[in-house]
């Protein structure tokens, strides 16, 4: 924390980051539970938040992210350089494989998702920009921490453990650094039914010493439509479209 934090800002920023994380929302109450925060500071924050349209309220008095939220996370994305250079190449990879295609960064010891683009067709996702994952249930996530150093890596799994979502995650440090040779190998990381059953991923690094934010592109889609013996093809096509952003960013 900063020399000069300002508490009431802070607990603010803390507020909408709790409400951000959810698909639930969030009353008063379940605020201060979760962060530990008196009623009357809560009440007056939230209320200054909803005022600025920060946040919104429910009849029943629930809180969830407000519209001016997503005009700033909207003016971030279209001032975001790399999304608009970006976006040809990930438009040409959902023409091509018929899948949905995201772009990721790393954040916050997280995969947050930056863009998306869909196929339109009757399997969607619940997935959106800003919408954050834990790096190793998602293909985005493999991709990226191939490669990290060793100090990165063993920073994040310390801060944020690797827990369990479907019996085929990997949850053993030493397993998930050993499969991550096979993205170095491939050019390609692969997440089979890992972060939910019956979604696979495949993922490509974004390489490019002057961008230097840790980034991926990677096709998401159901296991029915993506089958095992497609995975070289497909992953070959997302490796390409890496490598085609990366040479112009």
């Amino acid at each position: 924390m900063g020399k000069y934090n300002v508490p009431a800002l802070e607990r603010a920023i803390n507020i909408l980051d709790l409400i951000s994380k959810s698909k639930e929302k969030f009353t008063v109450t379940e605020i201060c539970n979760e962060l530990d925060l008196p009623k009357a500071t809560v009440f007056t924050t939230m209320s200054t938040l909803e005022y600025y349209n920060m946040v919104q309220k429910d009849k029943a008095g629930r809180f969830q992210i407000g519209p001016k939220m997503f005009q700033i996370g909207m003016t971030y994305a279209s001032d975001h350089s790399i999304i608009e250079l970006a976006r040809p190449y990930m438009r040409k990879l959902m023409e091509k494989t018929g899948f949905t295609v995201h772009l990721g960064i790393l954040h916050e010891n997280h995969i947050m998702y930056i863009a998306k683009e869909e196929p339109d067709q009757f399997i969607k996702f619940s997935t959106y920009p800003g919408l954050k994952a834990e790096v190793h249930l998602t293909g985005l996530g493999k991709a990226i921490a191939a490669y990290l150093s060793e100090e990165e890596l063993n920073h994040i799994f310390d801060e944020v453990g690797m827990k369990e979502a479907t019996p085929n995650t990997i949850t053993n440090y030493k397993r998930f650094k050993e499969s991550l040779e096979d993205v170095r190998k491939n050019g390609y990381a692969i997440e089979d039914e890992e972060g939910e059953i019956g979604v696979r991923c495949i993922a490509a690094p974004l390489i490019n010493a002057r961008y230097v934010t840790p980034t991926a592109v990677s096709i998401t889609a159901h296991s029915s439509q993506l089958t095992k013996d497609q995975f070289e093809e497909i992953g070959d096509l997302v490796r390409s479209t890496a490598e085609e952003i990366s040479r112009n960013i």
